[in-house]
């Protein structure tokens, strides 16, 4: 009788645990009192973080530059995050079209811009700019430096 008493208290206090989050989090009262909308996109976040991440790396790319008389080079390794098997597939076939692309704009960059991180995350976000109007996907979700030389 006792361990009927326990497990019943602990069943009644998760329960009143998850109705109070349910609460508190703001998606009771959306979902109570809210538009279709909101609750059309309360649903795809869900969704959306429910999603397996998937990556696809790139070979890694390199470009020379002379830079303070001397001939330097930069190595940048990168792999770009979505949630979307299309866009994975996408991002597959279209392997060669981007690393040409990025290539030609990791050739745009001054070295010494690259020495900050204010550069690094401008090439990172021009970067991800990039993949997403060649493949024409928003499923791109990020672009992730996996490796960054300056030699």
């Amino acid at each position: 009788m006792k361990k009927i008493l326990i497990i019943g208290s602990a069943v009644m206090l998760l329960a009143g645990g998850g109705a109070s989050a349910y609460y508190f989090t703001g998606i009771g009262s959306t979902v109570a009192g809210g538009e279709a909308g909101d609750q059309e996109t309360i649903a795809q976040e869900i969704v959306e973080e429910e999603k397996e991440a998937l990556f696809h790396t790139l070979p890694p790319l390199v470009v020379s530059s002379n830079y303070n008389g001397s001939l330097r080079y930069l190595q940048v390794k990168l792999s770009i995050l979505t949630r979307s098997e299309e866009t994975l597939e996408k991002l597959r076939s279209s392997t060669p079209l981007i690393q040409n692309s990025l290539i030609m704009l990791l050739d745009t960059f001054k070295f010494s811009e690259l020495d900050s991180t204010e550069g690094k995350e401008t090439l990172r976000a021009q970067a991800e700019d990039e993949v997403r109007s060649l493949i024409k996907d928003e499923g791109v979700e990020s672009v992730l430096f996996t490796g960054f030389v300056i030699q």
